[in-house]
């Protein structure tokens, strides 16, 4: 055994076959032939197992919870150590509770309805609708009635028919520039459209005030009238309709003045005076026609006679 672990390798010897080298004839011939390879198992499952496994019952569980509460025994309590009914409570303390309540909460008083007839109508109106609102009775006058013909009222109209004389400013006139009269204006039905102002609202027509604060307005229909009666109105001045600029001409002079006050003139020519293509072309061209007939009418500042 110790000789053969000392003996000494010699380099003479036969080495052994290398895994590498060629197998010569007789090896091929001895060796033996390749196993094929093993085929694929085939498993079979067992399905009365499967399904007698399916068949058996889940387990639940169940809580204390789920469970309905025991009933209490029918000896639990005792009758004798009921406590008694309560009392109904008395007419008078009802009627304290009652007083209670509806003080809490008070109610103000309902206000009559509505009775135009009424003298005080507008008050009653404003209490009524608007009771938090500032109350202004100028603002309220359009929805005043007419006053009846004869009244006090009606006679203390600008344009009552019965006055010895008028304000040139208090003139009205229609919408072809004709002076209309108080008994006359009076006579004109609601349906020509004449009695859309505020001062004497039972008469027709319009002043030369009127007109001249509907050629500013900001709806162009309202300025497009306006500019069309004025220059009717300024024509009808200039023919002398109503007097030359002499001394005679006291009611001529006084509607140029008006005319002046309420920059008719001023109004017409800054609607004339708007660009081409800008700004409503109705009301520039009733604006450029109402200073033609100014024109037309022939009426001049030395007629004044300044």
């Amino acid at each position: 055994m110790v000789q053969m672990l000392l003996r000494r390798a010699n380099i003479d010897e036969p080495s052994a076959p290398s895994p590498f080298d060629e197998p010569t004839g007789a090896d091929a011939n001895t060796a033996e032939p390749l196993k094929p390879e093993d085929a694929p198992a085939i498993v079979v499952d067992d399905t009365t197992a499967l399904s007698h496994r399916e068949n058996k019952p889940k387990k639940t569980v169940r809580f204390d919870e789920d469970a309905p509460p025991p009933e209490p025994p029918a000896d639990l309590f005792d009758p004798s150590s009921e406590p008694p009914p309560p009392q109904p409570p008395s007419s008078s303390a009802a009627a304290d509770t009652f007083s209670a309540n509806t003080t809490h909460f008070p109610h103000p008083k309902p206000l009559p309805d509505l009775d135009p007839d009424d003298p005080d109508f507008l008050e009653t109106l404003h209490s009524k609708y608007f009771p938090n609102l500032p109350a202004d009775p100028t603002k309220l006058a359009w929805m005043a009635p007419i006053p009846t013909p004869g009244s006090v009222a009606d006679q203390e109209s600008p344009y009552y028919p019965g006055q010895s004389s008028l304000s040139i400013a208090a003139l009205r006139f229609d919408f072809k520039g004709r002076l209309l009269a108080p008994s006359r204006s009076r006579a004109i039905p609601v349906t020509k459209g004449l009695h859309h102002h505020g001062q004497a609202p039972e008469a027709a027509g319009y002043t030369i005030g009127e007109l001249g604060i509907l050629a500013r307005s900001a709806v162009p229909a309202q300025r497009c009238v306006a500019f069309q009666t004025l220059g009717r109105i300024l024509f009808r001045l200039g023919q002398g309709e109503w007097g030359g600029g002499g001394d005679d001409g006291d009611l001529a002079k006084g509607l140029w003045r008006t005319a002046q006050e309420a920059k008719v003139i001023e109004s017409l020519l800054e609607a004339a005076e708007v660009p081409e293509g800008q700004g409503h072309r109705g009301s520039r061209s009733y604006a450029i026609e109402a200073l033609w007939l100014f024109e037309k009418g022939g009426w001049k500042e030395k007629f004044q006679g300044r």
